[in-house]
């Protein structure tokens, strides 16, 4: 009854009185191309668009940047609140905390009615619609499925909007992480739609994006291999991008390209990051590549990844606020220890530690076999 009750209301708002979208087409030279026509214009559609094309990619603070760029030139734009409230947590790792997002929300509106009515066409009614559940009461498994719920009534409304069926394979992705659903449905169908995505719009960087997540298994790897190859050239600007790509390439073996393609990653971040911002993209990055470089036998290269995060560490910590921030410090500080002991047990270069209750279990097999 629940979600018959949710498809109503969507088709309630998919009913609604249509106003023409300008059309848009937005192909950008270093993160990808896409086409989303909104009601807005000018300017504050072209940030719009490039903040989506960011998005896609996970590059959470560059994409902010041009949502909040397109609500200065336009405070009435919708989509741009929607874009924005997007941007502050991981849909496939973080708890989704609503507190930022319901925050960017309620600059549009105070209310859910008042904020729908500034969505001027039923198209972006339905994605506003999908967010207002998606931050809205209750667990956060709840909230992602809701969600998904929500992309597939628009989806079914307009199976042919290239948007549409891109965030509607991103919120299955996001709900199979919300309730581990490990029987691969939902994967292979938001796989099937990135696949069909990427025939019609090979540069599109969530076309790509989302056909490396949705076959990131070694028994599906295959069917992924050439949206790898294409990723790190369609969205250069975007550290996720560089790195996403070698989630194929560790499973079929290709140690260089592992090695090459999170060194760049890991030179993006770096250059992008400012303080205060999540450390994510580097200490990922960095945590993959030296994997690459240990089983290419590259033991300098491996030992100058612990130099970095070490020097990371001590730089300014990890802290950022948020549940992706959280989530980004709580691995940025296992990282700190996995790298020096996945060394130790690739190298035999045995060294005993200390062991203590909050010993992670990387640290106790070193140890142990030390």
């Amino acid at each position: 009854m629940k979600n018959i009750i949710k498809c109503i209301a969507l088709v309630g708002i998919l009913a609604a009185p249509f106003v023409i979208a300008t059309p848009a087409l937005a192909q950008f030279q270093n993160v990808g191309s896409i086409d989303f026509p909104t009601s807005a214009s000018g300017e504050a559609q072209q940030h719009f668009l490039r903040g989506v094309a960011i998005l896609h990619s996970f590059g959470w603070e560059q994409a902010r940047e041009q949502f909040n760029a397109a609500q200065e030139i336009d405070p009435d734009f919708a989509m741009a609140y929607w874009g924005e409230s997007l941007t502050y947590n991981h849909p496939l790792v973080s708890q989704m905390d609503a507190t930022d997002p319901s925050a960017t929300l309620a600059r549009l509106a105070p209310t859910r009615e008042a904020r729908l009515a500034k969505a001027l066409t039923p198209r972006e009614k339905g994605f506003l619609n999908a967010v207002e559940i998606l931050w809205g009461d209750g667990d956060h498994v709840d909230r992602r499925v809701g969600y998904m719920e929500a992309m597939e009534a628009l989806y079914e409304a307009y199976p042919e909007d290239a948007e549409v069926a891109a965030f509607y394979s991103l919120s299955m992705l996001s709900a199979v992480a919300a309730t581990r659903d490990l029987s691969q449905r939902l994967n292979v169908r938001a796989g099937d739609i990135a696949l069909r995505l990427n025939r019609d719009n090979p540069d599109h960087p969530g076309a790509v994006h989302y056909i490396i997540h949705s076959f990131d298994n070694p028994l599906m790897a295959p069917l992924a291999l050439d949206a790898a190859y294409r990723f790190a050239e369609i969205a250069p600007a975007v550290s996720h991008a560089r790195h996403m790509p070698t989630h194929i390439f560790i499973q079929h073996g290709m140690w260089e390209l592992v090695s090459g393609h999170n060194q760049s990653a890991y030179d993006a971040a770096r250059e992008l990051w400012k303080p205060g911002q999540s450390m994510g993209d580097a200490v990922h990055s960095l945590d993959w590549g030296q994997y690459g470089d240990l089983q290419l036998g590259d033991y300098e290269k491996a030992r100058l990844w612990i130099d970095r995060i070490n020097t990371m560490s001590t730089e300014g910590g990890f802290s950022e606020g948020g549940a992706r921030g959280q989530a980004g410090q709580a691995r940025a500080v296992n990282t700190v220890g996995l790298t020096q002991n996945r060394y130790t047990v690739e190298t035999e270069e045995w060294s005993i530690q200390e062991v203590t209750e909050a010993s992670p279990d990387h640290e106790l097999l070193a140890t142990a076999l030390s």
